[in-house]
């Protein structure tokens, strides 16, 4: 499958006039080669020639590593004496006209390219756009993802008591996650008036009676992400706890329908806007309706405003309306859809309800 993405990337390349396109992202190496790097100060590459072969460059050190990638790309490594740019030279064959991500790769990076006698251009979004277009293989991945989100979640809520500390709650569910096979996650788990912050830190705050609990799990298995919010309250819900989760449902329900390919992204945030806005009594719409999600957890298109993406079969997207009341708490619903040629197709099987916690 790896070299069917590489064949893809070749000819939009070649497209696009390009001699030669350099992916440094580590997702998009993992993406085209199945090799997934640990990036920090070293160059990691994978190149594709537009007139056939390429390579996967690597420090020493990884070479046995990206050895066992499922990729036909040819491997070149680089001693530790090197900082890996002549033999990249020796891969691009003379090629100057050079695409690269350049949301990624960093200027003097840029200059040493130039050096080389390269000249880079802008190819971040003709990899991006492949990238977002997932292929069954992809789709099945980031749903088993969601499947084992699902079943950590499911013990986490049913364990939750009176007297749990956010911190140690959230160290429980990235245990756990990791346990299961996670090479990554992103537990976060609050409670009380903390959960009125959607990007808040888990802290030493102990969950009490009354208190709204919004978890957002997230995980990446199997080199692709899923990611799922629900929430609780502990005792019977308040009346803005029920109200408040009543409305995010309803927009969560209307973005998911939404999400047809052809629709701007633009629409589907707009959609969940018409209904929490209309709601503003219960807190606030403080962002977008979701985001694409696959190799990374965050990818475009994203469903805010601003966009001019449009939506496209094969877009795996996140829908995760939600509203915000300060000193109160927060509700907030997500759930991993596949925009398909026909209706939206859910990947996750993670009822639908407002939890309740024994007060």
């Amino acid at each position: 499958m790896t070299d069917a993405r590489v064949d893809r990337l070749r000819e939009a390349a070649s497209a696009a006039g390009l001699k030669a396109v350099m992916a440094t992202n580590p997702a998009s190496i993992y993406y085209l080669t199945g090799f997934d790097p640990l990036a920090l100060e070293r160059l990691f590459a994978a190149v594709v020639l537009t007139g056939g072969g390429g390579a996967l460059l690597v420090p020493r050190l990884d070479e046995e590593a990206a050895a066992s990638a499922p990729s036909g790309l040819a491997r070149v490594a680089y001693d530790a004496a090197s900082d890996g740019f002549a033999e990249l030279a020796e891969v691009f064959d003379g090629a100057r006209a050079v695409g690269v991500e350049e949301d990624h790769v960093p200027f003097a990076r840029v200059l040493r390219l130039q050096e080389l006698g390269a000249d880079p251009r802008p190819a971040g979004a003709l990899l991006m756009g492949l990238r977002a277009r997932k292929d069954p293989e992809e789709i099945e991945a980031v749903r088993r993802a969601c499947s084992v989100v699902t079943e950590v979640m499911e013990r986490m809520f049913a364990s939750l008591r009176v007297g749990d500390v956010e911190q140690a709650v959230n160290a429980r569910v990235a245990y756990e996650l990791t346990e299961a096979g996670a090479t990554e996650s992103h537990p976060l788990v609050l409670f009380g008036a903390n959960a009125a912050n959607p990007h808040g830190t888990p802290g030493e705050y102990a969950l009490a009676p009354g208190d709204v609990v919004c978890a957002d799990i997230s995980a990446r298995l199997g080199g692709y992400w899923g990611d799922l919010t629900r929430c609780a309250t502990v005792g019977p819900p308040s009346e803005w706890a029920r109200r408040t989760w009543e409305v995010v449902s309803r927009a969560q329900a209307a973005s998911i329908a939404a999400c047809r390919a052809g629709t701007a992204a633009r629409d589907v945030d707009a959609a969940q806007r018409r209904i929490l806005e209309a709601a503003d009594d219960l807190g606030r719409c403080l962002h977008g309706v979701g985001h694409a999600m696959g190799v990374e957890i965050h990818e475009p298109p994203f469903l805010v405003p601003r966009t001019r993406d449009s939506l496209e079969a094969g877009h795996v997207l996140t829908i995760e309306p939600g509203l915000y009341a300060t000193g109160v708490g927060g509700i907030r619903l997500e759930d991993d859809v596949v925009v398909t040629d026909g209706e939206p197709r859910l990947l996750s099987s993670l009822p639908l309800e407002l939890r309740e916690v024994p007060a």
